[in-house]
């Protein structure tokens, strides 16, 4: 049994570190164009375009992008309470993969010490955690996409694409917003960059997400019962997102994520743990419906 953490707990540790971290994958892909090998290289300039103009353009160079690394905070109230701070890589091609270093976990009040580290494929999300490594004499925890499903209603794929605290997801649904305006320029890691603010309705969203990504984006929304996100973004002069802080409340949870985009189109690569490293976690240490159990080493 998983002491610390009680079984809702591993829950919402997985399902939100999962969820969080692979949400770009299907986004960045779904668009039918031309990949870059880094920022969109025709693109108009900041001071000529109006502030609807650039939330536009920048929603459109957010579907061509293949991969990205990022520093990232999530903080979630409600239903399920959570913080997420630390770096995430993700790639759409060849195909999708994550690596991630979330060093700052709490969920439900408990910190989760060392935070979680994580390599994510199709087949399975692979958590690397001290607590766990003390209990079952492996490095690594693989969680397999078969038990995720039992918690998540679905399979592996539909949860990681499931997910609006991405910002290749965030920017093309930012281009509903009726009331964005420039907020004024800065740097950051070096980069010029132009700061945009506004809200938008979901609903208004979820239409300038591409018919695929529509569905499943808005099932998540629609269970976490979100209707308004305010957002402040900052675009480089090629239009590409370069930071997005969001804010939403609904009737169950209240999210604030803030994401800075430290590279684009850069190479994502990780060596999957061997069998010999991991020990796989049952659906009833995750909240599904299973019996109390142990984790199982491969």
């Amino acid at each position: 049994m998983l002491t610390r953490f009680t079984r809702p707990q591993w829950g919402a540790i997985a399902i939100t570190a999962g969820a969080l971290a692979l949400a770009g994958c299907s986004s960045s892909s779904s668009t039918p164009a031309a990949k870059a090998s880094g920022s969109p290289s025709a693109s108009p300039s900041a001071a000529s375009l109006t502030a609807t103009q650039a939330i536009t353009l920048a929603g459109q160079n957010a579907g061509k992008v293949t991969s990205f690394a990022a520093t990232v905070n999530v903080q979630t109230a409600g239903e399920a309470t959570t913080t997420i701070s630390g770096t995430l890589e993700e790639r759409t091609e060849p195909s999708p993969l994550v690596v991630a270093n979330f060093g700052s976990v709490t969920a439900q009040g408990q910190s989760l010490p060392g935070g979680i580290e994580e390599i994510i494929n199709s087949i399975a999300i692979y958590l690397k955690l001290a607590q766990v490594a003390k209990e079952t004499g492996k490095p690594w925890v693989k969680i397999p996409a078969s038990e995720l499903s039992e918690i998540s209603g679905g399979n592996l794929g539909q949860l990681l694409q499931n997910n609006n605290s991405d910002p290749l997801v965030q920017t093309q649904m930012l281009a509903s917003s009726t009331n964005v305006k420039k907020a004024g320029t800065t740097t950051l890691n070096g980069v010029p960059v132009t700061e945009y603010t506004g809200t938008y309705p979901i609903s208004a969203g979820l239409a300038k997400l591409p018919a695929s990504e529509r569905t499943k984006v808005s099932q998540q929304l629609q269970a976490l019962g979100l209707t308004t996100e305010h957002f402040t973004i900052w675009l480089d002069s090629k239009q590409q997102v370069r930071k997005v802080v969001t804010s939403a409340q609904g009737s169950k949870v209240q999210e604030t994520s803030t994401i800075q985009v430290t590279s684009i189109n850069g190479p994502v690569s990780a060596a999957i743990p061997p069998a010999s490293q991991t020990a796989t976690v049952p659906a009833s240490e995750l909240g599904g419906s299973g019996a109390n159990g142990s984790p199982a080493a491969n």
